[in-house]
């Protein structure tokens, strides 16, 4: 009786075994001489077989080939913890630069038309500065490569950026709306910010732009139009009545007074914590989306739209004053000049916004622009030299 007991222990043992060489070496993707050979090992132990194997098969092996499963799980496992995160990654093709803690961030957006001005924003903000500076520069995708090269070729190479490609819900031919986005381009972004705008020139140190003072119930420094120094607002005063749709069904019943004065959106200092925190972005999104042909968020004046609208109605008395120092604006409203060179050159930031770009058309105080500009290498993009 105990010999019988005995030659049923082996007989079991070895099925046992046989099913679990043949899961293990399945696993490790056999050969075809390793599969018949698992195969005449697992049919020698079926001639041997009695009911009891096959008990003790539904009951032992189940749990050994599920430990063996386990095993191997617990194996692979280990394996991926082993392997370096940098190697299970696949690499990007960027040219960026690690952002020191103090650097100061600086956000600029463009496209194929104003990317001459982009790298003349840049080249500005660099020669006028000793501090740490981050760029983060946010491009349709196509022109990024242009980007990379102009700066590999030319003595910004030596700057610190981000780039990015624009938002795909970004309109084409509008880089300005990047502002609505930036949260999605630039999650790690962080801290304070300061969003320059591709038709400027900044002749002041950014690191004072940048310390403007910010307190708990502010979202953003921005220059008013109000109070600007510039001639074009001499007779009429930018109001929301002009640039906000106050009928929009989304404003009845809304606080802002249609005489209260409006704020330059292209050039401005925030915090994107704070923005996080207030969900800003969220907000700009959405009021952006609740524009339609028939009924736009914005009003009248001809150059303000959905990207405008929004952050004068998120920001709505949320925001304090830039110096006037630090944003001489409306130098691209006309071709002719509405300072005089004496204030030009102790301004600390000229803004072409309008038609007249100094890069396009022929504009006022080109020669200041120019003096930043830097040549492509690759000689893709030119300024449009019968103005110059």
């Amino acid at each position: 009786m105990a010999h019988v007991r005995l030659k049923l222990c082996v007989v079991i043992l070895g099925i046992c075994w046989s099913l679990l060489l043949v899961y293990v070496m399945s696993s490790l993707k056999w050969q075809p001489g390793d599969i018949n050979a698992a195969q005449h090992m697992a049919q020698a132990g079926e001639k041997a077989n009695i009911p009891m194997a096959r008990a003790a098969k539904s009951k032992i092996l189940i749990k050994e080939i599920l430990d063996a499963i386990k095993l191997s799980n617990n194996s692979k496992t280990k394996n991926i913890n082993t392997t370096s995160l940098k190697d299970l990654v696949i690499p990007t093709k960027r040219n960026e630069t690690k952002k020191s803690e103090s650097a100061i961030n600086v956000v600029v957006s463009g496209d194929e038309e104003t990317l001459l001005g982009v790298m003349a924003v840049i080249n500005s903000v660099v020669a006028n500065t000793k501090s740490a500076v981050h760029f983060y520069v946010t491009l349709p995708k196509i022109v990024i490569p242009d980007f990379r090269k102009w700066i590999l070729k030319t003595k910004l190479h030596k700057i610190n950026y981000t780039i990015r490609p624009h938002s795909p819900e970004m309109p084409k031919g509008k880089p300005h709306f990047a502002k609505i986005y930036l949260f999605s381009i630039f999650p790690e972004l962080e801290g304070k910010f300061v969003y320059l705008d591709s038709d400027v020139i900044v002749q002041g140190n950014i690191k004072e732009l940048n310390n403007v003072p910010l307190d708990a119930n502010h979202l953003g420094a921005f220059s008013e139009d109000c109070t600007s120094v510039s001639k074009r607002f001499n007779m009429a005063k930018p109001r929301y009545s002009t640039h906000i749709n106050l009928q929009h069904p989304k404003l009845k019943g809304n606080k802002i007074k249609p005489m209260a004065c409006t704020f330059n959106t292209n050039v401005f200092v925030a915090n994107m914590t704070k923005w996080k925190v207030e969900n800003v972005t969220m907000q700009l999104m959405d009021w952006v989306m609740s524009s339609s042909r028939r009924q736009p968020i914005y009003g009248q004046e001809p150059e303000t739209d959905e990207a405008e609208a929004a952050m004068l109605i998120v920001l709505y008395h949320k925001t304090v004053q830039l110096p006037h120092l630090w944003h001489v604006g409306d130098l691209g409203v006309t071709a002719g000049a509405s300072y005089s060179r004496e204030f030009i050159t102790t301004a600390k930031l000229l803004h072409w916004n309008g038609h007249f770009k100094p890069w396009s058309r022929r504009a006022a105080f080109i020669e200041v622009w120019m003096k930043y500009y830097i040549p492509d290498p690759d000689k893709k993009y030119k300024p449009i030299r019968k103005y110059l």
